[in-house]
């Protein structure tokens, strides 16, 4: 049975009238986060969970059958935060979960993560790294990311792709995010082929080789540690980036600091391994989401035109 370490960062300035570390999440209640951050544990830990349940009932509820299943991965969650600033008294935590403090800057608590990974070189077989807004809700997401490595090897990275979902209350679309990325969120341009592929139950699945490195989460392997720990700026930020003004939270999520070639599922195959982004906030600013309505509305009134078409009603005149 593979084994997963995940470790997620975390922070809520307590004491402040925002919260978060920057940027969107500044502007989230205490309320939201709080709930944002339960949502992300709770869908990861269904994913890490070694046993799952079976349910049934004869027709009468005193009878009712429950059986439990095998899972066919199990990990742990480790919460890499620091002290006072965070929502970790909130929870009712599973046991499955540990909680490091570090007292170290918050922007930099992504490597911190990468040394609990260190700590832990030999005993798992894949390392998740994670944002504490970002969850899983994929059972298979660790079975496809094991095939795609015993078909195309370690020397390369496979990351999964971010999606919110956008829209009204009652109604939503996925919203894929970070393709194409920030020049600062590219990784370097690393030689590989330009495609590959992976059998499917529906056909091949398309994986694009690509230099967008960011997308909330990253897995690597126990060997694709070991090789990223040999390299200098493992355990902080090179000097020469943070000169240079890139932030430190973002360059701590690229895998391998993109030494590696990047893979992704390619557009026809999005959903095929992908992450929420739980907030849904990115797609809701106003450009994208003046340009998402725009869309959607082109493609509702297509959708409409076919349906008044087939039915045989006219269609109404401009």
């Amino acid at each position: 049975m593979p084994r997963v370490l995940a470790c997620m960062p975390h922070f809520f300035r307590r004491g402040a009238a925002d919260s978060g570390m920057a940027h969107g999440s500044n502007s989230d209640t205490l309320e939201s986060r709080l709930e944002q951050f339960r949502y992300c544990l709770k869908q990861l830990t269904a994913v890490l969970e070694p046993a799952r349940f079976l349910m049934g009932s004869p027709g009468r509820i005193a009878h009712e059958h429950v059986e439990p299943v095998p899972q066919s991965i199990a990990g742990e969650i480790t919460v890499v935060t620091v002290p006072e600033n965070n929502l970790i008294s909130e929870i009712s935590a599973p046991p499955s979960l540990n909680a490091s403090m570090w007292s170290g800057p918050p922007r930099q608590l992504g490597y911190e993560c990468r040394r609990v990974f260190a700590q832990h070189l030999g005993q798992y077989d894949f390392y998740l790294f994670i944002e504490d807004d970002t969850t899983i809700l994929d059972p298979s997401f660790f079975r496809k990311i094991a095939a795609f490595y015993r078909a195309h090897g370690e020397d390369r990275i496979l990351l999964p792709n971010r999606f919110e979902i956008f829209g009204p209350s009652h109604h939503g679309w996925r919203a894929y995010l970070d393709q194409p990325a920030f020049p600062n969120h590219r990784a370097p341009e690393r030689p590989g082929p330009a495609e590959l592929t992976l059998p499917s139950f529906d056909g091949d699945v398309l994986f694009r080789k690509t230099t967008d490195g960011i997308a909330g989460a990253y897995i690597i392997t126990d060997g694709q540690l070991r090789r990223w720990m040999d390299q200098p700026d493992f355990h902080a930020p090179a000097p020469e980036a943070t000169a240079a003004g890139l932030d430190p939270l973002e360059l701590t999520q690229l895998p391998l600091g993109g030494s590696l070639p990047i893979y992704r599922p390619a557009p026809q195959n999005l959903d095929f391994l992908e992450v929420h982004h739980v907030p849904n906030r990115l797609s809701a600013l106003k450009t994208p989401s003046s340009k998402l309505r725009g869309f959607i509305n082109s493609v509702l009134q297509e959708r409409f035109a076919r349906i008044r078409a087939n039915a045989g009603h006219p269609l109404p005149q401009d």
